[in-house]
């Protein structure tokens, strides 16, 4: 049994930690913040929206994993909408830094690991999955995002983490 709802993904295909995923389509809460060292900036504002800081008070459940992209000086923090809500039915944010997006089906290749949340770490396990992009001709057409799935009192040995690519695929 799980604590929190997760996103749905069917596998394609796995090589090692690598697999290739399909994601219908899901919705997220989304605040755009300045990058800092920690990659925590926008988890307040997005978690202050699910604790019921959306026009309609209502508390909303957590779900994982919380989703992050850089894009140069910006860091965008997201959440998985829970599946009940439709897009018409989505409480509406109070703070107008936190957006709603619908996110359309697509494909991702993405590597999973374990340990801290740090540039060294996401960078080591971003070469390989970017070296198996290259070297089996996949064309990556997203900025890199990171998925969290713990807290961060969680071991970092215990700890669930993934870089993710949205791509181009065409099953051989």
């Amino acid at each position: 049994m799980r604590l929190f709802e997760t996103i749905d993904y069917k596998v394609i295909k796995k090589i090692g930690n690598i697999e290739i995923r399909e994601y219908n389509a899901f919705n997220l809460a989304t605040t755009k913040t300045k990058l800092n060292k920690n990659l925590d900036n926008g988890f307040n504002k997005v978690f202050d929206y699910i604790g019921g800081n959306n026009e309609s008070k209502e508390k909303i459940k957590m779900t994982v994993p919380v989703v992050s992209v850089m894009e140069e000086e910006y860091y965008t923090t997201s959440f998985v909408v829970p599946k009940k809500y439709d897009v018409s039915h989505i409480p509406v944010p109070k703070d107008s830094s936190v957006n709603i997006e619908h996110i359309e089906h697509q494909v991702m290749m993405c590597i999973k690991f374990s340990g801290h949340w740090d540039e060294k770490n996401f960078d080591k396990y971003n070469q390989q999955l970017v070296d198996y992009a290259s070297s089996n001709r996949i064309e990556i057409t997203s900025k890199r995002h990171l998925l969290r799935y713990n807290p961060p009192f969680m071991p970092s040995f215990l700890r669930r983490n993934e870089i993710c690519y949205v791509i181009q695929y065409k099953e051989a």
